[in-house]
């Protein structure tokens, strides 16, 4: 289905919304585009009848047309040009339009609401314009204020020392002066890119809320260089962002290995299991040191990962069971905790069957033998 082929959702009309207002309303925010070394067009908007899908445009009567066509529902203009290609894997977007979104929905208060717009242009006029400069555009948009300022940036920051091996510092700064001049208080659901900042024409309606969109305040037109102050707490932004990122990276790092080590040893637990079934569920007449040793401490503290105190108290348990089948010649306690602490130093996995099988021929048998046995009875 195309776009001419949709149906516009019948939406309250009003007396306002004609060409000439919403013709009116574009040229007030394309008057906050232009400068001579970036394009006005091709760009992108978004309508109602778009289902708030963007499309490109190339001139000013083509996006009238498209607001007309939706019967000047929804009708937004994305801040940013359309660049259809890269240039060389150059970042070709400067950041020089800031957008805050404050939405009435984050306040208890109209008060508190009122309040947060306040200070947010005092944040411009101190950050941006010497205290007195910066006047933004502000606009009600039925469920909130969108404040449009723009700045003058000579260059996309990735072309500026300083922020090298940042990652995308240009698009990062549009969030970061979002929260910064806002004191925090900004829509979190709204963090503005140069593919996604999209701003709400004057005259138009906003279908969420049927409301038209008002001029509460205009732009007066100066556009501020971006201070060195304010750049140097972006710059420390980013350090303590890249700071938390690699902490949480770590964690989530030690996270995942713990996770894979309990699986290893589940998993090691299961290859070992004969060691349970065929060895500690059954007293030996003989090799009882070498499997001390080689097998049962290993086990215990390698794969199973217990404690000195349980360990040994398992196999003191299992000895004493095969002292009853034919006497010991060692001394247990010497054995058991010489065998335990070289496990626990080594880290070293328990002998495998095949590994029996080469080197200890004899009890490799017996236990074939114990199985052969267990099967019988």
């Amino acid at each position: 289905m195309t776009l001419q082929q949709q149906q516009v959702s019948p939406i309250r009309s009003f007396e306002a919304n004609t060409d000439k207002n919403i013709e009116t309303g574009l040229d007030f925010i394309l008057s906050h585009f232009f400068l001579e070394e970036d394009p006005l067009f091709p760009r992108k908007i978004s309508t109602y009848k778009s289902e708030n899908k963007q499309f490109p445009v190339r001139s000013k009567e083509e996006i009238i047309n498209s607001f007309v066509d939706s019967n000047f529902v929804d009708c937004k203009i994305n801040a940013y040009p359309y660049y259809l290609t890269e240039y060389k894997g150059i970042q070709r977007y400067k950041p020089d339009f800031i957008f805050i979104d404050l939405d009435r929905n984050d306040f208890e208060t109209e008060k508190s609401f009122k309040l947060a717009l306040s200070n947010t242009l005092r944040n411009i006029k101190v950050k941006l314009g010497n205290n007195n400069d910066c006047i933004p555009s502000v606009l009600f948009t039925g469920g909130g204020y969108h404040i449009y300022q723009p700045v003058y940036c000579p260059t996309a920051l990735e072309n500026i020392i300083e922020f090298n091996g940042f990652d995308r510092p240009s698009e990062q700064f549009l969030r970061f002066a979002k929260y910064s001049l806002s004191n925090n208080k900004a829509d979190k659901n709204n963090n503005p890119s140069f593919k996604s900042c999209l701003l709400r024409v004057p005259n138009s309606i906003n279908s969420k809320y049927n409301k038209q969109v008002t001029i509460v305040q205009k732009w007066n037109g100066y556009r501020p260089r971006l201070t060195i102050d304010l750049m140097d707490e972006f710059l420390i932004y980013l350090i303590q962002k890249k700071i938390d990122e690699d902490n949480r990276h770590r964690r989530d790092q030690k996270i995942l290995e713990a996770r894979r080590s309990k699986n290893r040893n589940n998993n090691n637990c299961y290859y070992y299991e004969w060691i349970d079934k065929k060895i500690l569920s059954k007293p030996f007449k003989d090799y009882r040191k070498i499997i001390v040793n080689l097998i049962l401490a290993p086990y215990l503290i390698v794969i199973k990962k217990l404690s000195f105190e349980d360990a040994f108290e398992i196999i003191n348990e299992w000895l004493q069971q095969c002292d009853l089948l034919r006497k010991l010649d060692f001394n247990k306690k010497f054995l058991v905790t010489i065998a335990l602490t070289t496990a626990y130093k080594k880290q070293i996995p328990p002998m495998k069957m095949i590994t029996l099988k080469t080197n200890y021929k004899d009890l490799y048998f017996i236990l074939v033998q114990k199985e052969k046995e267990e099967r019988i009875g």
